[in-house]
This record gives structure tokens, sequence and C-alpha cells, in this order.
């Protein structure tokens, strides 16, 4: 099935959010394609008695700086503009619940739209209260949850931080790395993915279980094979969403120095504002 949906939705992210749907963990999903996908899209949901809707607007991305041409921010433009872009998707088992979640978008009510999407209370009112100043930045919300969070170790579920190299088991940003609600989500997702694919399973959890730099405008960079002694974290693989400055620097040092989950030290450089995470 996972193989099927991915020849129709491109990518795990959009895949696995109708494979929720399917399989009952989501009442209804709200995506993007570009005109070329919609025929396959919409043959698709015809054969799968889902209901689909489409905005009555096309959405254009504004890339965000260092996140490997992945865009949290998206200007609205009438259908009969010229420009490429992308229709936003309400999909549901239940007609009336596609249609409301258009309505809800159009009327931009995030809140209504996140509690009809199964995001939890907390994480809705999390991201309610932090849209204004994010959306000034780039509409990404990972420092403040990390801001949330005690420390900098969390479980793995709630490594929504690389979600930008195509992996994470939610779709909301969680209010911080060890809420429960977001975990409990996380854990029926990967059982499902793990019932229709036990190599993705493993690929993802495999993927999960990393130490995360992340900055606003510099890169994500993920760690994998790290060894964390102390406050030190080696490794010898990294996973760039830019190659840059700051990527040649870890390459060359192989080492970090954790200050504290806002700041590090790669050799003789600090770094302020970052956010350091190690998922398990």
């Amino acid at each position: 099935m996972i193989g099927k949906l991915l020849n129709i939705f491109s990518n795990n992210t959009r895949s696995l959010e109708i494979l929720y749907l399917l399989e009952g963990a989501k009442k209804a999903v709200r995506l993007d394609a570009n005109e070329q996908e919609l025929e396959k899209i919409k043959k698709f949901c015809n054969d799968q008695k889902l209901f689909l809707e489409l905005s009555d607007f096309k959405v254009i991305k504004i890339p965000d700086s260092g996140k490997g041409g992945y865009s949290n921010i998206v200007k609205r433009a009438p259908l009969s503009n010229l420009n490429p872009g992308l229709y936003h998707l309400y999909i549901s088992k239940d007609k009336n619940k596609s249609k409301f979640l258009k309505i809800l978008e159009s009327r931009n009510d995030d809140r209504a739209a996140g509690e009809l999407l199964g995001y939890p209370k907390c994480c809705i009112d999390f991201f309610m209260e932090n849209m204004e100043k994010q959306r000034k930045i780039q509409n990404d919300y990972i420092l403040p949850a990390l801001e949330n969070s005690n420390g900098f170790k969390f479980p793995f579920y709630t490594n929504h931080a690389i979600r930008y190299f195509d992996a994470t088991l939610l779709s909301h940003f969680p209010h911080d790395f060890i809420c429960m609600a977001s975990i409990s989500i996380a854990q029926e997702n990967l059982k499902i993915i793990r019932k229709h694919d036990e190599h993705l399973a493993k690929k993802f959890e495999e993927m999960l279980k990393s130490a995360v730099l992340y900055t606003e405008n510099e890169g994500i960079f993920i760690f994998k094979n790290f060894k964390l002694n102390g406050n030190i974290i080696e490794y010898n693989e990294i996973m760039p969403t830019i190659k840059n400055e700051l990527f040649s620097q870890l390459s060359q040092t192989k080492k970090i120095g954790i200050i504290n989950k806002n700041q590090v030290k790669i050799g003789n450089k600090i770094l302020d504002n970052v956010g350091f995470m190690v998922f398990t």
C-alpha cells in the first residue's frame, strides 16, 4: 500500500497522511498538490471512496533559508494567477469533514482546523500563542518547542525537527518534545507504518533516533552513529539540508561541545540561538 501511495503522493509525508486516514487514525487531512498531480489524486480518492475538496485559491511557496527548499510560509493567490502554485486538498472519509475543513481554512480559523485534523489541544494552544512571532521569521516552531522542553534529550517519537528530510511521525508541531499526547499519536502512527512496511518503519526509527543541530537560517543537520560523552558529541556521519560553511566546519571537527540546548561550540566557534537535541 505505501508503495502505491508513494507513486501517487510522491513523498513519505503526504503518503503517510493518507495511510493514517485510511486506517482511521485521522478523520481528515490537508495536503497540497500541483496541477499535474491532481488527476492521479482525484482517481485515488474516488477509488477509495474518499471525499476531496480543493481550495478556492492557489498557494505559492516561499522557500525557507537554509532548509533545503522546504517552505513553511506560503502566499495565497487567486486561481487565475499565472504563476506556478499549489492547491490545498482537504480529504476525508466523511464528506462534511472535508467541506468543513476547507471552510475553516478559508476563514483562517487555525484553531478549529487543528482540532478537526486531530492535533492535541496543548499543541494547538502552543501554535496559536507563537503564530504571530513565528510567521515573521520562517514559521517554524522547533525552537519554541525546545524552549518549553527540559534539557536536550528526548524520545524519538517527537523528533519533528527532521521533517525536512521527509521523516516524521507527527503532522503537527509538538508543544514540547516530551508531550505525552504527541508521543501517543506518534506511537500509533509507527504501528500503522510497521503494519504495512516493516522496512520503512525501521528506517524511520533509525533516522528519528539521531542528534540534531537546528539553526533558523544556516541549515539543519542530522548526526548518525554518534557518541555522547557528557556534553561532548562525536560523530562520523552528517545529513545536512544545505552544504555551506557550517557544514564544512562540522565535517572537519567531527565533534560538538554542548554548552546548553541553545548554544554549542564547534572548534573555536560558539553558535548562539540554535537548537541542539538528542532523540533516543
